[in-house]
């Protein structure tokens, strides 16, 4: 009986306990007043970043921890790495998804990018990492002029430029709350499982 009352007290205070070990300035910056009317959990990469390569399996899986939460997953890919082919890379992205092969297509153009060491010099050479990957060219031709793909590409240059993005990766919660990646003094599985409770708990946030 004794054991079934210290197990019951320590499950009541868990939620206390990992509020405690997240702190404002240390886990994560307050940078807007107000946050979004729904919670949600905005990244922010580029396909030319190595640490964005790095990174995209982990938020791959942290955000299939979210899937039971009514946390919504957004990403935004930034246009000021790469110069012009920042943009084009942002249109690919923006392509991908519109043609609902974002995670395969990520995927892709991070293994051509930093593994294949693959020189990016236009549009045709993206066209051709979506060709190997068994995308019809016309049908990315279609899509990548597209006025839905102009509209996407708009939609995050105007949510970077909101929210001051200057580096990437980078986690945006419920539009207030920038995670400090840093802050997270763990590796492999126990650091997904420490970024997915702090996203969580900023996701929860009243204050």
């Amino acid at each position: 009986m004794k054991k079934l009352f210290i197990l019951i007290t320590a499950m009541l205070f868990l939620p206390f306990a990992n509020a405690a070990q997240f702190k404002e300035g240390v886990h994560y910056d307050v940078i807007a007043e107000q946050a979004t009317s729904t919670p949600q959990v905005a990244e922010y990469f580029s396909y030319y970043c190595p640490h964005c390569d790095k990174f995209e399996p982990i938020m791959t899986d942290v955000a299939k921890r979210l899937v039971d939460t009514d946390i919504k997953v957004e990403k935004n890919h930034v246009a000021f790495i790469g110069r012009e082919m920042g943009i084009e890379m942002q249109k690919a992205f923006a392509t991908a998804e519109l043609l609902n092969v974002e995670p395969k297509m990520s995927s892709a153009i991070f293994t051509a990018v930093h593994d294949q060491k693959r020189r990016f010099s236009g549009r045709d050479d993206i066209r051709t990492v979506f060709i190997d990957a068994g995308i019809n060219g016309k049908k990315f031709d279609a899509v990548v002029n597209s006025f839905a793909v102009k509209g996407k590409v708009a939609r995050m240059d105007k949510n970077t430029a909101k929210k001051n993005i200057r580096g990437v990766p980078a986690l945006i919660v419920n539009g207030k709350y920038q995670i400090n990646m840093g802050s997270i003094k763990a590796r492999g599985e126990e650091f997904k499982v420490k970024l997915t409770e702090l996203i969580k708990y900023l996701a929860a946030k009243t204050d």
